[in-house]
């Protein structure tokens, strides 16, 4: 059975344990946690004592299972070992993966830094899976691959962002040269169109975070895109968007869950 989980950027002002508890009342059985900060809002969660607790009861007492864990942006001065907290929480919350956008352009510097990162998560049971998109440091499908295959580690693979394929200006028949063993998760999502119409660096980040539409509500290839992938591969929804902000997580998450399946229900993929 195909998993579908719902990704925490959709609903992230939730925190973690309000993602955790938004994604059971939805109704999905799988959930995607933003359990290492990255944003000055993002609560810290690893090492305290009461946080765990409440995640972790959260997770057992509904039966929810954790699929990837965000976010670890790969940086010129990232500190890997410092992870090792939010590794074993994540660890103990029954965690697939860990998403890994690469923000350091420096080609023989992330590779290493990427390397002992997937050491690190190998230690912890997690894959770490490279995420690219055109406003980052690994700006495509073609760099994302070359860094993923090059640290030759067995639990280095890629997320797919169906936006930042997009963005980039790529498309599902790119994925054909790919080899399937890579493609381990899919971030799901709907948007116009790819124009190329130079848009800047900032209003690419704008779009991503804060302007994504629900799956069948716009343009894109999606219906290709989930031919092109492995059948069976976990679709994680990333859709945050400012029209649904004021909502309760709840209810975006329901609308998410229900848009998704209807999309697949079309398709004949349900």
């Amino acid at each position: 059975m195909q998993i579908i989980s719902l990704a925490a950027l959709t609903i992230l002002d939730a925190g973690p344990a309000g993602q955790a508890r938004a994604c059971a009342e939805a109704g999905f059985t799988h959930a995607g946690l933003r359990l290492n900060p990255l944003l000055p809002t993002d609560q810290s969660v690893a090492g305290d004592a009461a946080k765990e607790a409440e995640i972790e009861e959260l997770m057992r007492g509904s039966r929810l299972k954790l699929l990837e864990v965000g976010v670890f942006p790969v940086t010129a001065h990232m500190d890997v070992e410092a992870l090792r907290p939010v590794l074993a929480l994540s660890q103990r919350l029954g965690g697939r993966f860990i998403v890994c956008p690469i923000e350091d352009a420096d080609e023989a510097r992330r590779a290493d830094t990427f390397a002992r990162l997937c050491d690190l998560a190998a230690e912890y049971h997690l894959g770490a899976l490279v995420e690219f998109n055109p406003y980052s440091g690994c700006r495509s499908l073609t760099e994302a691959v070359a860094l993923a295959t090059g640290v030759k580690r067995p639990n280095a693979a890629l997320v797919l962002d169906a936006l930042h394929l997009s963005r980039s200006g790529g498309h599902p028949r790119d994925l054909a040269a790919v080899d399937p063993v890579l493609l381990q998760l899919v971030h799901f999502c709907d948007a116009p169109p790819f124009q190329a119409d130079g848009r800047s660096a900032d209003e690419l980040r704008r779009e991503s975070r804060t302007a994504r539409l629900l799956p069948g509500e716009g343009g894109l290839w999606l219906e290709e895109l989930l031919e092109a992938l492995p059948q069976d591969i976990p679709i994680s929804i990333e859709a945050p968007s400012a029209r649904h902000a004021l909502l309760p997580a709840a209810e975006r998450a329901k609308l998410a869950l229900d848009a998704t399946m209807g999309f697949l229900a079309k398709i004949g993929r349900a």
